[in-house]
């Protein structure tokens, strides 16, 4: 059987919304992606122990309302179930037993891409899989060109430059909006709106002074 071509993006998704679904499907449709994962941190150890991050079941059930009506969409558990700190490289190994034999393309967003190097076995991470880079706003394509050239010079690093349409939304504003009463319409998906205030997640909770943590599941 012909190997598939597995997408996986991660992020806290403390909500997900329609920014990491236009990223996952720009990715699908430049890379001819069989399939894109996504997978809800458990705890990524950079943010430590004192952290205001929803638990994990909650932010995996947002997540699969927001992906239902995508075929190509699926969302992983293997995170918030694995105790311990989440480290990228584990997160790879577990997924090559899963899917033997496929390709395994992970999907970063430009700022953490500069950031890879410093990650825990990051010279393991770039054996195991593809880097799919996408270019945000504040970056040019000669930075990203230039980062790419240089892992693949020192490591071997197989990075592809992911151009798409980048809407910018952040989880932490979607947070603070709904604390303070504010709409967040059109920002994420009305199933993940009506599902955080049935389950009253964001109302009342002290808001974080964490940078944005979308796309950046994927720690080290």
């Amino acid at each position: 059987m012909a190997s598939r071509k597995i997408g996986i993006l991660g992020g806290t998704f403390d909500p997900i919304h329609n920014a990491h679904l236009i990223l996952g499907e720009a990715a699908r449709e430049q890379f001819g992606l069989d399939r894109v994962i996504f997978i809800p941190s458990g705890c990524p150890y950079m943010k430590g122990q004192n952290n205001n991050i929803t638990p994990g079941e909650l932010r995996y059930q947002m997540v699969k309302l927001a992906i239902d009506s995508n075929p190509y969409f699926t969302c992983s558990r293997i995170e918030i179930d694995r105790e311990g700190n989440t480290y990228t490289i584990d997160t790879l190994y577990e997924l090559e037993k899963m899917y033997p034999g496929d390709e395994i393309y992970l999907i970063l967003g430009g700022d953490t891409f500069t950031q890879i190097e410093s990650w825990y076995k990051s010279e393991e991470i770039f054996k195991n899989c593809v880097l799919l880079a996408a270019i945000r706003n504040n970056m040019s394509i000669a930075d990203m060109d230039a980062q790419r050239r240089y892992l693949h010079d020192k490591y071997g690093a197989d990075v592809r430059i992911l151009q798409y349409n980048n809407i910018e939304i952040s989880s932490s504003d979607i947070r603070a909006r709904i604390m303070t009463g504010r709409s967040v319409r059109y920002m994420l998906p009305e199933s993940v709106i009506e599902f955080a205030s049935l389950k009253n997640i964001y109302n009342g909770m002290g808001s974080s002074n964490d940078e944005d943590d979308d796309m950046k599941i994927y720690h080290g």
